[in-house]
């Protein structure tokens, strides 16, 4: 059977802190913090010089960039050194490869390993590798040596201990102790520098004193050394060479710089722009050279001396932002001042003349609601009986249960008959009598006991509010009045924000074609054919027009009815309710049936549109007739076919009877105003 060992875990355990991991400065208020004035920076860190060595063939050998990552490349091509900054180039860490490939040692030797899988082509290449190890950016890791005929190498660094395996029989194992705080060994105790060779190229260097590994790349008469670990504890002194960012600027070099600093230079010399400090209105013109310098003469203004392009840079001015140059050019010509106006330009284009004064216009009066005069329900038949010749008394009739309601309000009933007394009191109007009743104060509306209500019985009060009108001692109205042209009562006054009722209603005219004329355009255009389609004249499919016609008025929101003939289209215009604000009539439509129906709709509404829906590729152009009534302006306008949403829209534009025009129900002061005027007229 098999043996059952119990695996003990150390993800649990405390990671083990590194040595000097606490002696790296990180905030600025450290005093260890050199970031001001030393050698790292509080933002980015130190900086580094660029490195680019090259072989002598022009191939590369070693390239680091300005935050300290670098490469070296053996001359095959192949990576040698790879080297990574971590937490803003204060460590580094690498990786090392040789230059061909070595057999790879494994743990498990061959006898031993499951003989169950299949050998695999790739196992040859599997065990052949390149890479000789790798360190981390806290410089701990497993560097080996190629085997030399005596042993693999190895170079070890951990958190605690550095270990060197040196093969060979003059070799040995070396294992040092890592001082946390960095102290110096004494000159007694002072052990010997561990280092290995890696390859014949690569070798390899731990420091004591700040605990940093050197890495040396040698190859084709190219020597570099790599610094791995905690290089911020190397310092300006210890071989680490650190640089600002004008120093990494200036070891950039452009092919053209040459170039731009010789164009400078003489820019600089030849016309001394530095000196000038004045700017005129316009350009000066050239003393010696006015015959010769034209527009359109550029060869010639090329060949004038060089004394001649120097006068036009005097009096120009020298800055290097924009706001700098409207600085200086309002310093040298400053903004006119604004002259003060005298007394006597005030009267404007008139002067001398006196000012005529304002324009005479009626000032905006508005009348004060007058208060109604409260009378009880018996007193309305004796102030009727003593009314005068010409007087007109009218009564309000108001419910205290009612005026809580937002649809049959008596307070909005009240407040309508003070504001329409007080305008007629303000015009002159001395005829009216304005009264105020209560309802409720007499019993109920409906009641068959004792407590009849008077104004009921007597008036046929219905309902609250009300209103009773009174001359020469008899009644003439008792109703609860209505606007005109809309609904609603004297209990309110809204608006109906229903689109359908905001929008004209449309009838559309659209004949249907007989049967003879649909077999008369069939032969002709049968006819036409054997003259291969001269003139032709297509059949008009007046259903399919039907159809896209209402699809654009339903889209665009519009109330529409739909005639297939003239008659039917008499008849839609004589009894629609409410009449037509819109006609859409087919050209195909007689031009006197057209005339006709249009006067028809317009005596019951006056502001009617009428268009004409024309297909041009079908139909070509208009008769003699259509044309007149086109340019008697009978129609509004042309629709040409296919009807869009758009097209509509666009001659509907400038008629605002087609707009949106939300109707009012119930009544306003204005309303209850005509009306009362109206019955004193009649008296």
């Amino acid at each position: 059977g098999f043996e059952h060992r119990t695996m003990e875990t150390r993800i649990l355990e405390p990671r083990q802190r590194p040595a000097g991991e606490h002696l790296e400065p990180r905030k600025p208020k450290d005093p260890k913090w050199r970031a001001q004035h030393g050698d790292l920076r509080s933002d980015l860190g130190p900086m580094f010089p660029i490195v680019n060595l090259r072989y002598p063939d022009g191939a590369p050998a070693v390239q680091c960039q300005a935050d300290g990552s670098g490469v070296a490349t053996y001359p095959s091509g192949r990576k040698a050194v790879c080297v990574l900054p971590h937490h803003q180039s204060r460590r580094f860490s690498c990786l090392v490869y040789a230059r061909n490939e070595v057999p790879v040692r494994s743990a498990v030797p061959d006898e031993e390993r499951p003989k169950q899988r299949p050998p695999h082509p790739d196992d040859a290449k599997r065990r052949r590798t390149r890479h000789l190890g790798a360190l981390d950016d806290w410089g701990m890791g497993v560097l080996e040596a190629l085997d030399d005929g005596g042993g693999r190498g190895s170079y070890e660094v951990t958190a605690t201990h550095v270990t060197v395996v040196n093969p060979g029989p003059a070799g040995g194992r070396t294992r040092l102790a890592r001082r946390p705080d960095a102290t110096p060994f004494s000159a007694a105790e002072r052990p010997e520098v561990p280092s290995l060779r890696l390859s014949p190229d690569l070798m390899v260097t731990y420091d004591l004193a700040t605990g940093t590994t050197s890495l040396d790349f040698s190859c084709g008469g190219i020597s570099y050394t790599f610094h791995i670990g905690e290089v911020w504890k190397l310092g300006s002194g210890s071989g680490l060479r650190v640089t600002r960012p004008l120093e990494v600027a200036e070891q950039i070099e452009l092919a053209s710089q040459k170039h731009l600093d010789s164009a400078n230079g003489k820019m600089e010399t030849t016309l001394k722009l530095q000196a000038t400090l004045k700017n005129s209105t316009s350009c000066p013109s050239l003393p010696a050279a006015d015959k010769t310098l034209k527009k359109s003469n550029s060869e010639a203004t090329m060949r004038l001396p060089l004394e001649h392009f120097q006068t036009l840079s005097e009096g120009r001015l020298d800055f290097k932002q924009e706001h700098q140059l409207k600085v200086l050019t309002g310093k040298v010509h400053p903004s006119l001042a604004r002259p003060k106006i005298s007394k006597t330009m005030r009267e404007g284009y008139m002067w001398p003349a006196a000012h005529p004064g304002k324009v005479p216009v009626d000032p905006v009066r508005i009348a004060p609601p007058l208060s109604l005069e409260k009378i009880a329900s018996h007193e309305v038949e004796k102030r009727a009986g003593s009314l005068e010749a010409g007087q007109l008394l009218a009564v309000l009739v108001v419910a205290s249960w009612s005026k809580q309601s937002n649809y049959s309000s008596s307070a909005h009933a009240e407040i309508v008959a003070q504001a329409a007394w007080s305008e007629l009191k303000a015009s002159g109007e001395d005829r009216l009598i304005f009264c105020l009743t209560d309802l409720s104060e007499a019993g109920a509306i409906y009641s068959s006991t004792k407590f009849e209500n008077p104004l009921v019985v007597k008036y046929g009060v219905k309902e609250a509010p009300w209103l009773l009108l009174f001359a020469r001692g008899e009644l003439i109205l008792s109703e609860n009045p209505h606007a005109f042209g809309h609904g609603g009562g004297l209990g309110f006054a809204a608006r109906l924000r229903y689109k359908a009722f905001a929008l004209p209603q449309v009838l559309i005219v659209e004949p249907t074609p007989n049967p003879s004329a649909l077999q008369q355009q069939a032969a002709q255009v049968a006819q036409e054919s054997n003259g291969r389609l001269n003139g032709t004249q297509n059949v008009v499919n007046n259903f399919q027009l039907q159809l896209q016609t209402q699809e654009v008025l339903k889209r665009g929101g519009y109330d529409f009815e739909l005639a297939i003939c003239s008659s039917d289209a008499m008849r839609l215009a004589s009894c629609a309710s409410p009449p037509y604000g819109l006609l859409l009539c087919s050209s195909q439509v007689p031009a006197s049936a057209v005339a006709e129906l249009t006067a028809r709709m317009r005596q019951r509404n006056p502001k009617v549109l009428a268009f004409l829906c024309h297909d041009a590729k079908q139909l070509g152009g208009f008769d003699e007739a259509t044309q007149n009534l086109i340019d008697q302006q009978q129609v509004a306008g042309v629709i040409y076919r296919p009807i869009t949403r758009s097209s509509l829209q666009r001659a509907l534009r400038g008629h605002p009877e087609a707009n949106v025009q939300y109707p009012t129900c119930g009544m306003v002061k204005e309303d209850l105003v005509d009306l009362l005027k109206l019955k004193l007229g009649s008296l």
